[in-house]
């Protein structure tokens, strides 16, 4: 059996696992796949832009890289922190760019199988189309997987924030 069949029976089987970095908005659970994550930041002032869609807050730059920051708890319609001060930047970098996406807690990461990974219902999240990738019952809980490059286009469709 080839490597590349390998391959294919274990993700037909639910054998293939990744990992989750879980964070939350508001009370509910969120996760991203690690590897699309560059690093973590405790959540700082940005310059506000003007003229910017409604979910940036602003860039800002933590080193030598302008970010833009998405407030992600806007964008997903579920309210302002109790702590801002203790917010999180989540940092990404996609072909367009590097992004800051504000939530509230960073959780931990988790390890889950592709049998745990359900596909979400369209009517919920949006559709083909929608900011969620997946639905995961992980140790008693469930995790919605968001789609961030989703998340960038529904803000910026002509592809410049």
């Amino acid at each position: 059996m080839t490597s590349q069949a390998r391959a294919e029976l274990k993700e037909e089987t639910g054998a293939v696992e990744s990992e989750i970095m879980e964070f939350t908005i508001g009370d509910q659970l969120f996760g991203i796949d690690v590897s699309q994550v560059r690093e973590i930041m405790t959540a700082e002032p940005v310059k506000p832009m003007q003229k910017s869609n409604m979910y940036v807050e602003g860039i800002y730059k933590p080193r030598d890289k302008v970010i833009t920051v998405i407030n992600l708890s806007l964008f997903l319609e579920l309210g302002a922190s109790d702590k801002p001060e203790r917010d999180i930047y989540i940092i990404t970098d996609f072909k367009d760019g590097s992004y800051a996406f504000h939530v509230h807690t960073v959780v931990g990461i988790d390890r889950i199988s592709g049998a745990e990974l359900k596909k979400p219902d369209p009517v919920i999240y949006g559709g083909r189309e929608g900011v969620a990738t997946g639905i995961v019952e992980h140790s008693g809980k469930l995790i919605t997987i968001l789609n961030f490059e989703s998340i960038i286009a529904g803000i910026c469709p002509d592809g410049e924030i």
